[in-house]
């Protein structure tokens, strides 16, 4: 496959939010055909969740699914298709609902807010667990990367999209002259979330929450022009 075209910077909606990839549904689909897919997504992600990803097969869908499997593989040919399907569906419903959340949102100029309030979210107690079939998947997609193209392709343009809202964000709130390039901002606020979120899966006691609350904040405030103790 060939490497993917880059996606190009976010732009507002006529909702004042970024029109974003995790808004776009797949296209030309009849409605049994979307309807066939969910089905089958709900039950690869229901053996994920039940049984754990190494007993995902196509026969195990086929019987959650109640399909033949011409019928599962009409939609979806292979295992590693469904996969990314799921994992897509995963990473947008938890998107959705971020952004429908009580939280500050993107693109409001209100950036300091949102790494305040992401950063609190990624270090409660609950945090890796809602998140645990996400990780599980994406895990499995860093395992094979150089040997699937696919699975590259999609952490590629999940990880773009991530950056790129973010740097945005910061690009509106933070008057220049800038401390640090947005775009550089956002890979590291990228790079602190995912690495807190696997520390904490593998110990939940890896540290005190509120500490590293505190330390991240202080740390980060000068690249969002925001006093230390703010």
């Amino acid at each position: 496959m060939s490497t993917p075209t880059p996606t190009p910077p976010p732009t507002p909606s006529a909702g004042g939010l970024p029109c974003a990839w995790w808004e776009k549904e797949t296209e030309g689909l009849s409605e049994t055909a979307r309807k066939r897919r969910e089905e089958i997504m709900d039950a690869a992600e229901a053996i994920i969740a039940e049984l754990g990803i190494d007993e995902l097969s196509l026969s195990k869908i086929e019987d959650r699914a109640g399909m033949s499997r011409g019928q599962l593989t009409y939609y979806f040919p292979t295992r590693e298709s469904i996969l990314l399907a799921v994992y897509d569906r995963m990473l947008r419903r938890m998107i959705r609902a971020i952004m429908a959340g009580d939280g500050p949102k993107l693109m409001t100029g209100h950036a300091w807010d949102c790494f305040r309030f992401a950063l609190n979210d990624h270090l409660q107690p609950d945090g890796q667990l809602r998140g645990k079939e996400l990780f599980t998947l994406l895990f499995t997609f860093l395992a094979r990367i150089n040997q699937r193209t696919d699975y590259r392709n999609k952490l590629s343009e999940m990880y773009h999209g991530w950056r790129e809202h973010i740097a945005a964000d910061i690009s509106d709130s933070v008057p220049e002259p800038r401390p640090v390039k947005p775009k550089i901002a956002a890979s590291m606020i990228q790079a602190l979330l995912q690495g807190l979120d696997i520390q904490l899966m593998i110990d939940p006691e890896a540290f005190d929450r509120t500490e590293m609350f505190e330390a991240c904040t202080q740390l980060l405030a000068p690249v969002f022009k925001q006093s230390p103790v703010a």
